[in-house]
């Protein structure tokens, strides 16, 4: 039995935003999959992403940044 796009809708959209990512991130694995092209595993972040700290991110020096952005980006490679 399938479920149709209406009878998920609820459900996606209560996921939280780091959720909905990891979403579209199994779907997009699973389509690669089925059209039998390659793709880099996918593995879970160490930490959620929090928001919070990107509060005031403009007071941070750069290389701060760009360390915890390649911090977090490290799984989608």
């Amino acid at each position: 039995m399938s479920a149709s796009i209406s009878e998920l809708l609820p459900a996606i959209l209560a996921l939280s935003h780091a959720d909905k990512f990891r979403l579209v991130q199994l779907v997009l694995a699973q389509l690669a999959q089925e059209d039998n092209l390659e793709t880099a595993p996918i593995q879970p972040s160490s930490l959620p992403f929090e928001p919070r700290l990107f509060f005031g991110v403009t007071h941070q020096p750069k290389t701060v940044i760009d360390d915890y952005l390649a911090s977090t980006r490290e799984g989608w490679m």
